[in-house]
């Protein structure tokens, strides 16, 4: 327990410093906040292409782990030029096209392998490029966002909303269902989760967005996002709610993952809390669930 609360306490701060450093200026930022995004991509694909192995299933680890890095030079060289939404159709091109990719790899490198096989390798690996690269991914749009919005500041207050709204779902979960017990969630899946504690989650995610709302209202030069885009205290509210639900759903779906993999943690580079992917899975969900918010709120 000691060991889990150090680890927290330097994830916080890891996390407080990484988005203070969007105030710096000529963009710094933008890009040491990207550079923290990659860093945890590649770690947590490479954690989830050794889950596929334990199912085994064949993966090509270092193509698939590094695809974050693939689409990341796709959004810069895109960035500025494009509109919003064609950025994210290139991106999806550029996904298909780094299957095929692994796959001419895979059928030169392993020529003694049927072509079915070298395929079913290129599917896996390409499941770990769209979970959780490519979606954990979207977070880097989300923090280039502002140019798009025509509004500073519009980036971090949809960060702030990913962090505090899947930080404190998981903290209210595991305090509520820790104190109320009751009946199980998901026993099949992950035999702790309990309903009190999903609803609790609830509750901390509609907290957590409530907070960023109140930071929004009272800093006067965020103010513009909420009267530009006639946002008000109960969107916020609803943003917080399908958070936290997304949130939920993602936890369960890498848990879900873990055991058919027969593994507890996807790694330990975290001590305490396991690997990078058991910190993100519930982030993965909710970055998902606001890129697609931002998008209908700024077209």
């Amino acid at each position: 327990m000691k060991q889990r609360s150090i680890t927290s306490f330097f994830i916080v701060l890891v996390v407080a410093i990484v988005v203070a450093s969007k105030f710096l200026p000529y963009d710094i930022g933008d890009y040491v906040f990207d550079l923290f995004i990659l860093c945890i991509t590649v770690v947590a694909a490479f954690e989830m292409s050794h889950l596929i192995e334990n199912c085994n299933k064949k993966v090509n680890k270092y193509l698939s782990s590094m695809y974050s890095i693939f689409n990341y030079i796709i959004f810069i060289c895109c960035y500025k030029l494009l509109e919003f939404y064609y950025i994210l159709l290139i991106e999806i091109a550029g996904l298909i096209v780094y299957f095929l990719l692994i796959l001419i790899t895979e059928c030169i490198k392993n020529n003694a392998r049927t072509f079915k096989e070298n395929l079913m390798v290129s599917l896996n690996s390409i499941l770990v490029c769209f979970y959780p690269g490519f979606l954990f991914c979207l977070f880097l749009n989300i923090n280039h966002i502002d140019f798009y919005a025509g509004l500073d500041y519009f980036s971090i207050v949809f960060i702030l909303l990913v962090f505090a709204i899947t930080m404190l779902s998981d903290t209210f979960a595991y305090l509520v269902g820790r104190t109320l017990k009751g009946p199980k969630l998901a026993p099949s899946i992950s035999p702790n989760k309990t309903i009190s504690g999903s609803i609790g989650g609830l509750i901390g995610g509609i907290a957590g967005s409530m907070i960023v709302y109140a930071l929004v209202y009272n800093i006067n030069s965020w103010q513009a996002i909420l009267s530009m885009y006639n946002l008000t205290w109960w969107h916020f509210l609803i943003i917080g709610l399908i958070g936290s639900m997304v949130s939920q759903i993602g936890d369960l779906v890498e848990s879900k993952i873990k055991r058919n993999a027969n593994i507890k943690d996807s790694g330990n580079i975290l001590p305490g809390h396991g690997g990078m992917l058991d910190r993100i899975d519930a982030m993965i969900f909710c970055v998902t669930f606001l890129y697609i918010t931002s998008f209908i709120i700024i077209i």
